[in-house]
C-alpha cells in the first residue's frame, strides 16, 4: 500500500469511528441489534486499506483552491472532506458484505465475513436455519451501511450544487457497480465463455471506475475542480482500476491467504470468468483444455487443483499476456497524469500508485 494511504488511513478511521459510534445509542433504543450491527460493521471497516477514501482525499488535495492549506495535511483537511471519505468507505464495506453473501465467502480481511459471524451466532442461539439467519442478517447490515453513508453525504455542508452533484455522482457509479455485479454472477452461472470485451467492460464498471475514478472525481468535485479535469481523472481511474483488477485476479491464484485475506483459488471455485481464465482457455487445447475448464466452478476444488490451474497459466503464457496488458495501461495512465494541472508532488504520488499497482501483492 502506498505511503500516502498509510498516512491518511488514521484520519479516515477516526472519522469512521465518529460517524458510526455516534449512532450506537440511537439504534440501541430500537433494539439490541443496533449496537451489535454498529460494532461489527465498524470493526469490518477498520480492517480495510481505505484506498477509496484515501483517493478521495488525494483528489481533493490536488484541486484544493488554497494549495498551501491542502499541503499542510491533517490540520487543514476539512471535516466535509473526511466525512465524504468515510462515507465512501462505508459504501465499500456494504458492497463487500453483500458480495461475500453472493459468493458464499466466509473469510474477508483475515477474519470471518459478516454473514458468517451471524451464522455462527445463529448456531449458538440454536436458530432453526443458521445459514439462512446469517445471510439475512448480513444483508440487513449491508443495507444499513448504505443508508448510513447516504445520511453522512446528505449532511455535508458543501457550497451551491456541489453536494447534490456529489451524491448524484456516487449514486450513478454505484448503480453501475450493481449492474456489473449482475453480469459477473451471470458469467459464473453460465457455461458460455464471454468475449474479452465483455470481461473488460465488467472490470471497468464493477471495479475500475468505482475504485479509482469515483473517489478521485469526488474529491476533485468537492474542491471545485472543473468538469474537464474530473473527466481526465475518470480516464486515469479506468486505467488504474483495470490494472488493479488484473493483479487482483493473479493474486487470487498465485497469492497466499495471508496476502489476499481470502481462500486461495476462490475465483476458480466460483467459476469467475476473468481475463486470465479467457487467456488460459484460449491457449489450452484438447484434453488439457477440457480438464482445466472443468475445474472452474468446481465447489470442492482442492488446493492441488488450484495449483494445477496456476501452473498452466504460467506455462501457457497467459500470465505474461496479462503483464503486457497492464504495462500498456500503465503507460497510458502516466500520459494522463502528465497532462493533469496538478502540483508535482501529487503527480509523483499518482505515478507511484500506478507503479505500485503493477506489482501489488495484497
Amino acid at each position: 500500500m502506498h505511503a500516502y494511504f498509510t498516512r491518511k488511513k488514521p484520519l479516515i478511521a477516526r472519522e469512521l469511528r465518529r460517524l458510526l459510534s455516534s449512532r450506537s445509542g440511537e439504534l440501541g433504543r430500537i433494539n439490541a441489534w443496533g449496537p451489535d450491527m454498529v460494532a461489527r460493521f465498524l470493526s469490518f471497516c477498520l480492517k480495510g486499506k481505505m484506498i477509496r477514501g484515501g483517493l478521495l482525499l488525494l483528489g481533493w488535495e490536488m484541486h484544493a483552491r488554497r494549495r498551501g492549506e491542502a499541503a499542510r495535511g491533517a490540520r487543514a483537511m476539512p471535516r466535509d472532506v473526511l466525512q465524504a471519505a468515510a462515507a465512501i468507505e462505508i459504501l465499500h464495506s456494504s458492497l463487500l458484505i453483500h458480495d461475500d453473501i453472493m459468493d458464499n465467502d466466509r473469510l474477508r480481511r483475515g477474519d470471518r465475513t459478516i454473514f458468517a459471524q451471524y451464522e455462527q451466532a445463529g448456531r449458538r442461539a440454536r436458530a432453526s436455519d443458521p445459514t439462512a439467519f446469517g445471510r439475512s442478517m448480513g444483508t440487513c447490515v449491508g443495507d444499513a451501511g448504505y443508508f448510513l453513508a447516504c445520511e453522512a453525504l446528505a449532511r455535508l455542508s458543501l457550497h451551491g450544487q456541489r453536494r447534490a452533484s456529489l451524491i448524484s455522482l456516487i449514486s450513478r457509479e454505484l448503480t453501475y457497480v450493481a449492474i456489473a455485479q449482475m453480469q459477473d454472477l451471470a458469467f459464473a452461472a453460465s457455461p458460455r465463455i464471454p468475449s474479452r470485451e465483455d470481461v473488460l467492460a465488467l472490470y471497468l464498471y464493477k471495479t475500475a471506475r468505482y475504485t479509482f475514478s469515483l473517489p478521485l472525481m469526488a474529491g476533485a468535485l468537492i474542491a471545485g475542480a472543473p468538469s474537464s479535469e474530473q473527466r481526465r481523472l475518470s480516464e486515469l481511474g479506468e486505467r488504474l482500476g483495470v490494472i488493479f483488477q488484473v493483479r487482483d485476479d493473479e493474486m487470487g491464484i498465485f497469492g497466499s491467504e495471508g496476502q489476499t485475506g481470502k481462500p486461495v483459488g476462490s475465483d476458480i471455485r466460483e467459476g469467475k470468468k476473468t481475463l486470465l481464465y479467457l487467456e488460459l482457455l484460449r491457449r489450452a487445447t484438447g484434453a488439457q483444455k477440457r480438464r482445466l475448464a472443468a475445474l472452474f466452478g468446481k465447489p470442492d476444488l482442492t488446493t492441488a487443483e488450484a495449483k494445477l490451474v496456476g501452473k498452466a497459466i504460467e506455462e501457457l503464457g497467459a500470465r505474461g499476456t496479462m503483464q503486457e496488458l497492464t504495462e500498456g495501461l500503465a503507460a497510458d495512465a502516466r500520459k494522463i497524469i502528465k497532462s493533469l494541472p496538478i502540483p508535482d508532488e501529487h503527480a509523483r504520488i499518482l505515478n507511484e500508485i500506478c507503479s505500485g499497482s503493477l506489482r501489488r501483492k495484497r
